[in-house]
């Protein structure tokens, strides 16, 4: 009786630990409360309507977001990793610990980046190759981005965590949508 015991525990510590490492995961934060001013390292050429509809993006999604889809004008908050195409990283916000907020269509953003946003899912973690056109261009970004040199960028993207009341309890709520909620790891997690 007292080693059947023993194997149900063991059986059900395997179980939890199973599911703690490989099964459901927790769901991605999808809104960030803090934030830092616009990072410099992006700024260049703003998209135009010819940017918007000439190069394509190579998107790949390597977390999916279950948040809110970003369109234009909407207000972001990014962690991102810049690399070149060999996969060398020559910028990583996550440095600097608070995301950077970008407002879609009026941050002075390389068109590339800006595009790169553009329908995904808050918590979203994705992986974009910019062509050179969409980046910097023919000059490039000395000292770290040759003339004519495609980008690739992790992004994390969230958006700005809801207004606290006036006690600073927290999101204020409509009453219909308060309560519930899991645990979900924060926004510096990687």
């Amino acid at each position: 009786m007292h080693t059947a015991n023993r194997s149900r525990g063991w059986l059900f510590l395997g179980a939890a630990f199973s599911l703690s490492c490989g099964g459901t995961p927790f769901p991605r934060e999808t809104t960030a409360s803090n934030t830092r001013a616009d990072d410099p390292w992006l700024e260049g050429p703003r998209c135009t309507a010819d940017f918007r509809a000439e190069t394509a993006l190579k998107i790949e999604t390597v977390e999916p977001g279950t948040g809110k889809v970003v369109g234009d004008g909407e207000t972001v908050r990014v962690h991102y990793i810049a690399q070149l195409p060999g996969g060398s990283a020559i910028h990583d916000t996550r440095e600097g610990g608070a995301p950077i907020e970008i407002v879609i269509g009026s941050t002075k953003i390389i068109c590339g980046f800006e595009r790169a946003l553009l329908g995904m899912h808050a918590g979203e973690r994705r992986r974009v190759t910019v062509p050179w056109r969409l980046a910097f261009g023919e000059e490039g970004r000395a000292p770290d981005v040759g003339p004519r040199t495609d980008l690739v960028f992790v992004i994390d993207l969230f958006l700005p965590a809801e207004p606290s009341d006036e006690h600073g309890n927290g999101p204020v709520r409509p009453p219909a949508s308060r309560g519930g909620g899991g645990g979900v790891r924060g926004a510096g997690g990687h």
